[in-house]
Formats: structure tokens, C-alpha cells, sequence
């Protein structure tokens, strides 16, 4: 009996591009994601993310394709600075989502249509609480809505890829834009 030849398939990766924002952002979005777990009185769905700005998932076997293209694309992008102005509110049915507002959503939403396809529902943020119920909303918005947070920036020059890693999201790659 001769063995036979087992052939292993590339297993499928789960990946998530996005691009983060500075340390100061960052650390300012985990103090309002407190904010809203202290003002609620529990854990929400979301609230153990790190700051990001969401451009899109990916799961499939050809993920180091996928990360060519993306590369080849991101070679097009110029770095620019991202403004940050107060917050908005998404109503997804009876649920709320409460998000930083991004005052030059352009240059994030050219990105977005050259690598995925064009959307105009496709809204750059920065999510503080998702999925929030009325009871929960009502209880948090008027707190972050009498909030200023304006005159915020940080500098995007490159996409972030993460890897899903079990349970848990991981850092796989960073993509810079083109000078």
C-alpha cells in the first residue's frame, strides 16, 4: 500500500483592517468607554476595543493576497491628519451606537472606495458604545453630547491589519501609505 499524498489547504485567516489613531486618542476613547460603563452601571458590547477607525474584515484563505492588494493600494495614499469634533449617534433599530465624530471624513472615505467598493452610507468614526439600548442610551448621551472635545487631531500614515487569534484580535501588520 503506498501512502497517499495529503495535501494542506492554507488555512482561512480572519483579518481586520483599520486605521488607529494616536496614543492620546486612543487613551482618551478608553476614558469615555469608562465613562459610559460608570454612567450605564454594566459592561457594554464593546467596550473592551481599542480605539479604531473601521474600514473592513476579511476572512478567507487568500488572506496574503488580500494584504498584496492592500499594500499596493495603500502605495497611492498620502499621510494626512485626521480632526476629531465632539460626538454623533447612529440608530440601528432600537438600539443606539455613540460615536467621535470625524470632521474630514474625505480622505478616510477614498481610502475605503479604492480598497472595497464606493458606499455612501460608509461613515468614519471612532465608536465609544455600540449597540446601546434606549434605557442605556438616555442614561450616557447627555453626558457626551454637553462634552467639548474638539480641536483634536493625529496624523494617519498607514493602515493597521489585525489577525483573530482565537478568541481575541492581534496585531499582525502595519501598511504605510506612500510618501
Amino acid at each position: 500500500m503506498k501512502p497517499s499524498a495529503i495535501k494542506i489547504q492554507n488555512p482561512v485567516q480572519e483579518l481586520f483592517f483599520m486605521l488607529a489613531p494616536a496614543r492620546h486618542i486612543a487613551s482618551d476613547v478608553s476614558v469615555l468607554k469608562d465613562d459610559v460603563h460608570y454612567l450605564i452601571g454594566h459592561p457594554f458590547e464593546d467596550q473592551k476595543f481599542n480605539a479604531h477607525i473601521s474600514l473592513f474584515k476579511y476572512a478567507d484563505e487568500h488572506a496574503e493576497d488580500m494584504i498584496r492588494f492592500v499594500e499596493e493600494k495603500a502605495a497611492e495614499f498620502r499621510p494626512f491628519n485626521v480632526f476629531l469634533k465632539d460626538f454623533g449617534v447612529f440608530y440601528n433599530g432600537s438600539k443606539r451606537t455613540i460615536y467621535m465624530d470625524i470632521v474630514n471624513k474625505y480622505p478616510i472615505r477614498d481610502i475605503f472606495e479604492k480598497i472595497i467598493k464606493e458606499d455612501p452610507d460608509f461613515t468614519p468614526n471612532i465608536t465609544i458604545a455600540k449597540n446601546l439600548s434606549s434605557d442605556d442610551f438616555l442614561k450616557c448621551w447627555p453626558y457626551l453630547k454637553g462634552l467639548n472635545y474638539g480641536n483634536q487631531h493625529f496624523l494617519c500614515d498607514r493602515i493597521t491589519v489585525l489577525r483573530r487569534a482565537g478568541n481575541k484580535w492581534e496585531r499582525y501588520k502595519e501598511i504605510p501609505f506612500g510618501e
